[in-house]
């Protein structure tokens, strides 16, 4: 027994001698991020480094993942020059879209973004090359934990009131401004399990000027309901029953586009409420955010199979220019549209 306790003395102290320690550059995740799905986007958002790491070496973004057939993000293209939008990011510089603290001996970073991140969207922390640890070891690469906020609607019942097919929008928002916002969709309705998805679009006056007799004046809108008159291009629709002078503007940066899911379940007097998950809607001019918007309307289906809806409309956090400005509030009106009324530019959800 000695000699063997000897002989694995020695075969250890040759080991040892004969090989480097590997000492690891620090290493990122997500705190309770482990299976890419977090549950509460107005929660910190914690990063967690394998050991402490140097503060001035650390930069961060959280971003949408939008990336390329091969998985590149759009500034890992060869040759391009594009800068990602960030939801939050943070250098050795600066720090824009929220704020943050390091914790325990700087192993971990708290962020909190100026206003809860979107919920349906697929997201990602990169976390670049260059964050060093406290013995000098460096990360060579760009590293990328991929995440997003789970919310569940569970559809699991029939549904004979709310039609598929074309609809127009009205949402008069009341905060944090007083504006109203016009919307062309297009919305499929499994009638078994009530399961809504849809696609929502801008719409805009249209800008025919031969529409009206005489024709309307250059800068000016022909608008047929209640009446027949000039308009300026904001004056606001009376009801959804003038979709007619509306037509879909998906094309940035005064147009945009998002997509709608939810539920529908039928009354038992006759009528349905629908319900959707938050989205997140985006405009580039003017720049205007509205983060995790959610959708409520009661529907009611007349004689002549027009599907009409009232409700309201909610989100977590308005951005206006990148500044929080509070949540947002307004009314809603639906009603359907029949295809032969209906633009034919309207663009169509996702199956």
């Amino acid at each position: 027994m000695m000699r063997l306790a000897s002989s694995i003395a020695i075969l250890s102290a040759a080991m040892t001698v004969g090989c480097d320690y590997y000492d690891a550059p620090p290493a990122p995740y997500i705190e309770g991020g482990e299976d890419g799905v977090l549950e509460d986007p107005k929660a910190p958002l914690v990063i967690s480094f394998s050991e402490s790491v140097d503060p001035t070496t650390i930069a961060i973004k959280v971003i949408r993942l939008v990336t390329d057939v091969e998985g590149n993000l759009a500034d890992e293209v060869a040759g391009s020059e594009t800068e990602l939008t960030s939801l939050y990011s943070r250098d050795s510089s600066e720090e824009l879209g929220g704020t943050s603290e390091l914790l325990e001996n700087n192993s971990k970073i708290r962020i909190v973004p100026v206003a809860p991140l979107p919920i349906g969207s697929k997201l990602a922390v990169l976390v670049e090359a260059g964050l060093k640890d406290l013995n000098g070891n460096v990360t060579k690469t760009r590293k990328r934990l991929t995440f997003g906020y789970s919310f569940k609607l569970d559809c699991n019942a029939p549904t004979a009131v709310f039609e598929p097919g074309y609809y127009f929008l009205l949402a008069d928002i009341k905060q944090p401004l007083k504006v109203q916002v016009q919307l062309w969709g297009y919305f499929n309705v499994d009638p078994m399990t009530g399961a809504v998805k849809g696609q929502c679009t801008n719409g805009d006056r249209n800008p025919d000027p031969n529409r009206c007799s005489p024709p309307c004046a250059q800068g000016e809108f022909c608008r047929l309901l209640p009446a027949q008159a000039c308009v300026a291009g904001s004056e606001r629709a009376g009801t959804v029953d003038e979709y007619i002078d509306y037509v879909p503007n998906q094309i940035p940066p005064t147009g945009y586009t998002f997509n709608i899911e939810g539920c529908v379940q039928d009354q038992p007097d006759g009528t349905a409420v629908f319900v959707t998950a938050p989205t997140e809607v985006v405009v580039q001019q003017p720049a205007v955010t509205l983060r995790n918007v959610t959708l409520g309307a009661s529907l009611t289906k007349g004689a002549d199979g027009v599907v009409f809806g009232s409700g309201a409309l909610q989100a977590d956090e308005v951005l206006l220019g990148g500044n929080p400005s509070g949540k947002g509030e307004g009314n809603l009106q639906m009603r359907s549209v029949p295809a032969s009324e209906a633009p034919a530019n309207i663009p169509m959800p996702a199956p």
